[in-house]
């Protein structure tokens, strides 16, 4: 029997933002990239040699308190 050592391929992904480091899979790029940038897409595979990206959610919201009128505290 033959080997599939030469149909298979090392994919190698580099970081897009330093453009020195370097990963072997997307979920070890994507977790260096959610810690050392500030970016706000993640990418989920590769096609054609261009990376498919998917943006991220925002990770807090916010909402406007009413004005209340001030409350006096009782004196104890």
């Amino acid at each position: 029997m033959g080997s599939n050592w030469e149909s298979m391929k090392i994919k190698i992904f580099t970081c897009p933002e330093c453009r020195y480091r370097k990963f072997e899979t997307l979920a070890n790029l994507n977790v260096h990239i959610g810690k050392s940038h500030t970016i706000d897409y993640k990418i989920i595979g590769v096609k054609n040699g261009r990376p498919l990206i998917i943006k991220k959610g925002p990770r807090m919201t916010f909402e406007y308190v009413k004005n209340t009128p001030n409350h006096e505290q009782p004196l104890s």
